[in-house]
């Protein structure tokens, strides 16, 4: 059963967002590096979104990957046992005036909330392990030191944050950590007690920076385009079974204006603490669980004939032969609506560079692959190209704003 589509609008009054009170260039990696005296070297292709961090006194600085899931910001220390190969030098703790140790016994180490992260501790020193998906994992000690930002004034002199010694998994040889921007009292926008938080996520191949902006006090929306679908607005909410995402109202995915029959509790919509909808930039494709992806692409199988099929890619399943003249399948991803003023739900209409993805020459695959051991929805960073994403910490909301970048 196929359902048609309406779409939403609103009548809300025009509002200005305040002026951020940090503004950090990020940089998509495959943009070359910034002109900057003590940054020479540029970055392979890959799927992740990174930004500068000045950590310790003087400033060591460290490139870190944005992590949506992430409970703790950390990079990589010496003195180091197993440190994953990396470009540049890890932090040099003996080199900073301001580092120092967290023991067992602090108030960090004994926080309630942080108990899986930082459970273990059996010396004198407070350890974390966290793990990201079943493939990477990340260990060490829990650290004190000043930290800066890039084209900032802004210092925070007690940033709590994770120095790694050792790691299981495949990283990045250009990162030296992970920028924790997960739920919890340890990451960045929870230490600089920011009422709200956004990006942009440039598209690939820009090699223009865009910003992680943090905020002193909640965004009032600009709303001229809730009229047009430039902006749209999601609630947010918690899972218990996956405490540090945010977690969207998913109502479902339509196929050139249909939407597929898939029940509401595969997107974990209600009830359903073992399922749900999260973003991950540092994932490129969507990853749909098995129930909704043998849907969507029996769906697709029936609108593809004007295409050329291709074999599979890995795990992308649905590639094409790449031509001019192909008109692909429309698809849009459609949430709750988080504006009272609109209708029950809104949609996030993907153009072609947000739905296909170029695997090889003259071959293009939909962005789109089954979860196969998970319960959850995954929305990659391709989906999101050009968006600017906004979350309001107080309403626990989030804001999408197309072309953004």
């Amino acid at each position: 059963m196929r359902i048609p589509l309406s779409i939403s609008s609103s009548t809300s009054t025009p509002q200005l967002s305040p002026i951020p009170k940090i503004s950090i260039p990020l940089y998509h990696s495959k943009m070359l590096k910034p002109q900057m005296g003590a940054i020479v070297d540029t970055y392979p292709i890959d799927d992740s979104y990174a930004l500068f961090l000045w950590i310790g006194t003087p400033v060591q600085i460290a490139f870190v990957q944005m992590d949506l899931g992430s409970p703790i910001t950390w990079t990589q220390c010496d003195p180091c046992s197993n440190c994953y190969p990396m470009q540049r030098s890890p932090f040099n703790t003996k080199e900073s005036s301001t580092f120092r140790e967290l023991g067992c016994y602090s108030e960090t180490c004994l926080d309630p909330r942080m108990k899986e992260l930082l459970g273990n501790c059996t010396s004198w020193t407070c350890r974390y392990n966290v793990n990201y998906g079943k493939e990477s994992s990340s260990f060490g000690t829990m650290v004190i030191d000043t930290l800066n930002f890039e084209r900032s004034n802004n210092e925070l002199k007690e940033f709590i944050m994770g120095c790694g010694d050792s790691y299981e998994g495949p990283y990045r040889a250009q990162l030296s950590g992970v920028l924790g921007l997960g739920r919890g009292p340890l990451s960045l926008q929870s230490q600089l007690n920011a009422k709200a938080f956004s990006f942009c996520l440039v598209n690939f191949g820009s090699q223009t920076a865009s910003t992680l902006e943090f905020y002193d006090r909640a965004p009032q929306i600009d709303k001229h385009g809730l009229g047009n679908n430039s902006i749209i607005m999601v609630p947010l909410r918690e899972n218990s079974g996956y405490p540090n995402y945010y977690f969207l109202q998913f109502v479902g995915i339509s196929i050139n204006g249909f939407m597929l029959d898939v029940k509401s509790s595969v997107w974990g919509y209600g009830l359903n603490y073992d399922g749900g909808v999260i973003l991950d930039i540092g994932s490129i494709a969507t990853y749909l669980p098995s129930e909704a992806y043998n849907v969507f692409k029996l769906e697709i199988q029936k609108v593809d004939h004007n295409l050329t099929r291709e074999h599979a890619h890995e795990d992308l399943e649905l590639c094409y032969k790449d031509d001019s003249f192909n008109v692909y399948p429309s698809i849009a991803l459609h949430f709750e609506n988080g504006n009272v003023a609109g209708e029950n739900f809104v949609s996030f209409n993907m153009n072609n560079d947000q739905t296909l993805l170029r695997v090889d020459e003259g071959t293009v695959c939909l962005s789109f692959v089954e979860g196969k051991d998970s319960n959850l929805t995954v929305i990659g960073s391709n989906q999101l190209q050009g968006t600017q994403l906004m979350i309001d910490l107080v309403k626990e909301i989030l804001i999408f704003t197309h072309n953004k970048c």
